[in-house]
């Protein structure tokens, strides 16, 4: 036997070793490049937890092979793989979702509430889930230690592994922000936790099969012998169609839609090309893992151990057999099954709360505005709640309780997302207020029928209501609703939590449609899976280059040649092209195309007025599926920019104010218009007076030089005769001129002397 000292050693070695492994793999991320689809595929491995390793043999020492319903939903699941998981992948890949309270928002109408609403379907499925993992690790101590299961130096050491947890959760899970970003530390921790488990439970069967009896026939030879016909039977003798539907379910759609299960093979995926093989890899895994689980029970009961303590079978067989090494090494594996689970869902769990929960209530909640400087320490907070609250759980509310039956109780609560889920990846008709209603109802379902009747039992509370019911109508009682007391527990509440949940999800999605703004977002989410498509499925808003210019262009010329001239209706559509600076595109973006119709109607409102302009072209231009939806989108987040206040109506004095404002300034733009065109009309005025000037200058410029030219010609056509008797003339002109100035001059200094 080891000390709970010894114990306690061996847990922080372990872990010790885990965080170098973090941080050495963190320090050389790159180096995994080649390896990361084996880290990957065996990460998954993490939804094998306690109740695999602990709980199925418990299971199949009392009811057999049933253990392997869940393994069928399994393979189901795996064989559907390629098309459930690749939806979420894409989705993850195309919206940039964190969990699967982030799926769900993006399918309905970006719900708040709906996204707080699985983020606390979240939080209660997994505290008892993980609360039983907790319970798991305390037991497996116990037994390993022994030592009771309320003593001191055991509780201690259950706490402080617990503190343990908590701190490799922070440090390796919430460390960053954005849950987007890859964890390879933590991913290949989780992938060497699986192995190692895996390792465990193979040899610990092996040294069962093969080292305590002759292999499995003998085992079975001697369980028979014994009368140990519920180890090797199917165990589904009563009940066994709703028993077997109840495990199946559980088996099938957990795979996908835990908290833990979602965050690895959806927003830890790195590439869709990993999905199929990925698939075998984990179906390779859940066969390795129950090859041994009915041969370990039935050797557990023929060696004599107590069917009180079935769960720890695989631990008390090595240590009855006087096997130290096995037995830690047992210890090790179950404790890796519990932790892996423990650190994944309490991340995921925590960044839901957080994203969903506390963020919204800071936004709303001047008080609380403080918080969202602090999310990360948020997250850690939480972090610390989830464990704590698992804790205080299984201290409380789990003494008379298998660990099956506290699985089961996590995982029927957890299943309340799936009809949202796989109804909204695969029915466009589904919306939000039937996703909403649906979820509640089961959520409630589930606390009546399942939880209330745990609370009552380990309390001694209103005996009369589990037997009665409440005002004794028997067919209101939690465990026997509507009179069907036939099913076990557990598919009770599941049946009717999830068929309740189901049921209104398909009613009220069917009986009431919603606006067109959420069935726009709908249109756009359902295209994400549209095979046609090559191209990236969501891009910025606006900015995607897909519409033919040609198109809009022969669109706006047909509609101006209704009321201009040719020629004038393609000098129009010029300007507004070189204007737009889309010369020389071929396809242009919705919001292009928006200016582009904007100033094609304000130029024919200068011909037909505003009215008939906006009228010609609401007839005549037409908008494709996909623009119209792009335009939605646009208008839609421009009016969800708009705060709402709490007071009555307003959102409509919203509404007011902002068509109001913008009436004003479509009135002042028109204004600033008419003066730019007032202002343009004269500089053309001015334009044109100089083009006038110009062109006069430009005749007179071509008439002196037509002088000149024929100047020069008559100049070279006179001989040398006329040139000479012109010089003479005109010398004779000039003596005689000389001769008469000089006579006047007399004249004139000869007047003043006779004036004296």
């Amino acid at each position: 036997m080891f000390s709970p000292l010894s114990i306690f050693i061996v847990i922080c070695l372990y872990m010790g070793l885990l965080f170098i492994l973090a941080t050495a793999v963190e320090n050389r991320r790159a180096l995994l490049g080649g390896y990361f689809f084996w880290i990957y595929s065996l990460s998954l491995g993490v939804f094998d937890t306690s109740w695999a390793f602990y709980g199925n043999v418990g299971d199949a020492a009392t009811y057999g092979f049933r253990y392997l319903a869940m393994d069928i939903g399994s393979y189901s699941c795996l064989a559907l793989w390629w098309l459930l998981l690749k939806r979420m992948v894409q989705v993850k890949e195309a919206l940039h979702i964190t969990s699967i309270a982030d799926l769900i928002a993006a399918r309905y109408n970006r719900s708040q509430y709906a996204a707080a609403l699985v983020s606390l379907i979240a939080l209660f499925g997994s505290i008892p889930y993980v609360g039983l993992q907790l319970k798991a690790v305390n037991d497996s101590i116990a037994v390993i230690t022994n030592t009771a299961s309320g003593d001191t130096s055991q509780q201690l050491a259950g706490f402080s592994v617990s503190v343990i947890l908590l701190l490799f959760t922070i440090l390796y899970g919430l460390r960053k922000l954005d849950p987007t970003e890859h964890h390879y530390g933590m991913l290949v921790v989780l992938a060497v936790e699986c192995v190692i488990k895996l390792l465990a439970l193979l040899a610990v069967g092996l040294f069962v099969t093969f080292g305590l009896f002759q292999g499995f026939g003998d085992i079975f030879a001697q369980a028979k012998t014994n009368n140990l016909h519920q180890v090797t039977g199917a165990g589904l003798q009563e009940n066994s169609i709703s028993t077997f539907l109840s495990l199946f379910i559980i088996g099938f759609f957990p795979l996908l839609l835990l908290p833990r299960q979602f965050y690895i093979a959806v927003v830890e995926n790195t590439s869709q090309s990993h999905i199929k093989p990925a698939a075998w890899v984990m179906a390779g895994y859940v066969l390795l893992f129950s090859i041994f689980i009915v041969p370990i029970a039935a050797a557990g009961l023929l060696k004599g151990l107590p069917l009180e303590q079935a769960d720890m079978f695989v631990l008390l067989l090595p240590l009855q057999a006087n096997s130290p090494v096995l037995s830690l090494t047992t210890f090790i594996g179950g404790f890796a099954a519990a932790s892996g689970m423990v650190i994944i869902t309490t991340i995921a769990v925590s960044t839901m709360i957080s994203n969903h929960l506390v963020l919204p209530l800071a936004e709303r909640w001047s008080v609380l505005s403080w918080l969202r400087a602090y999310l990360l320490q948020v997250r850690w907070a939480v972090a610390l709640l989830v464990i704590l609250l698992a804790y205080v759980f299984i201290s409380f509310f789990t003494s008379s309780y298998f660990l099956t039956a506290l699985g089961s109780l996590g995982m029927t609560a957890l299943l309340q997302v799936v009809t949202p889920v796989f109804g909204g990846l695969f029915w466009a008709r589904g919306n939000t207020r039937g996703a909403i209603w649906g979820m509640s109802v089961g959520l409630l379902v589930w606390f009546y029928t399942l939880l209330l009747p745990i609370l009552l039992r380990e309390y001694a509370w209103l005996p009369g209501l589990l037997e009665f019911g409440p005002g004794n109508l028997s067919w209101l009682r939690p465990e026997g609703l509507f009179g069907v007391d036939t099913l076990d527990k557990t598919a009770h509440g599941m049946f009717f939590s999830m068929g309740l949940n189901t049921l209104i999800y398909i009613l009220i999605s069917v009986l009431f449609t919603p606006h067109k703004q959420e069935r726009n977002l709908t249109s756009d989410f359902m295209q994400l899976f549209n095979p046609l498509k090559t191209e990236r499925q969501v891009r910025p808003t606006g900015l995607d280059d897909y519409i033919s210019f040609d198109e809009k262009y022969k669109e706006a010329l047909q509609l101006l040649s209704h009321y201009l001239r040719n020629d004038k209706a393609l000098l129009l559509l010029q300007q507004i092209v070189e204007d737009l600076h889309i010369t020389t595109k071929k396809q242009i973006n919705i919001i292009e195309l928006v200016e582009f119709h904007r100033m094609v109607e304000n130029e024919l409102s200068g011909s037909i007025g505003t009215s008939s302009s906006h009228q010609a072209m609401q007839h005549y231009v037409q908008y494709s599926a996909r623009e119209s939806n792009e335009l939605k989108a646009i208008y839609h987040h421009i009016a969800t920019e708009i705060k709402e206040t709490d007071t009555p109506g307003a959102a409509e004095q919203h509404r007011g104010d902002t068509v109001d404002a913008l009436q004003h300034q479509i009135a002042e733009l028109k204004v600033e218009i008419g003066e730019k065109e007032q202002l343009i009309e004269s500089m053309r005025t001015k334009l044109d007076r100089h083009y006038e000037e110009i062109h006069r200058l430009r005749m007179d410029a071509q008439k002196y030089q037509t002088f000149l030219e024929l100047q020069a010609r008559m100049d070279q056509s006179q001989s040398e005769h006329e040139l000479r008797l012109e010089d003479a003339q005109l010398k004779q002109l000039l003596a005689e001129f000389i001769v008469l100035t000089q006579q006047l001059k007399k004249q004139l200094d000869k007047k003043p002397s006779d004036d004296a």
